[in-house]
């Protein structure tokens, strides 16, 4: 075997073994890593020790402006009993994320993956994708798109179980 073709080989190898630990490090049962090492501009909320909901979205994204209006009931009557939203844009430019937040007014935070650091190790295709993570920080559900009321109701009953739990 040539040492260019063991090369790529063992580059190809490498490259695999990244990658299946960054989506390792966003899948049901990971802690969650800290989001401040990602860049993101915004004010991230303090999570520690709430049930959050990591929510990746774009303004181009017809699911991810139907979903905003239920996250804000759910965020609003669930918020005292330490609930957070964390809403991650992955627009490519602010303009459009604050063209979007002006329109929706949304109360949780947002927050703009400008660099992609967040959605890119996430592994995040699909929009919108969330995240719910519990008190303990680890992550507990994966929700890939948005479905109205099915989405609606299972988000419910996890966000219940979730903040019943005792830390």
């Amino acid at each position: 075997m040539s040492q260019i073709r063991l090369l790529l080989i063992v580059l190809s190898l490498s490259l695999l073994s990244s990658l299946s630990s960054a989506s390792e490090e966003f899948s049901v049962g990971a802690k969650l890593p800290p989001l401040d090492g990602y860049e993101l501009t915004g004010e991230l909320p303090d999570i520690e020790g709430k049930v959050v909901l990591i929510d990746f979205w774009a303004s181009w994204c017809a699911p991810c402006k139907a979903s905003f209006p239920s996250m804000d009931e759910i965020y609003t009557v669930h918020k005292d009993q330490g609930f957070e939203i964390i809403a991650v844009s992955v627009d490519k430019k602010q303009a459009l994320v604050d063209r979007f937040t002006q329109k929706l007014s949304p109360s949780f935070s947002i927050v703009w993956d400008g660099k992609q650091s967040l959605v890119s190790a996430a592994k995040v295709s699909v929009m919108p994708t969330s995240l719910l993570i519990d008190k303990k920080g680890y992550i507990r559900y994966i929700h890939i798109g948005w479905h109205g009321n099915k989405s609606i109701k299972q988000l419910e009953v996890e966000l219940v179980e979730l903040l019943e739990e005792d830390v």
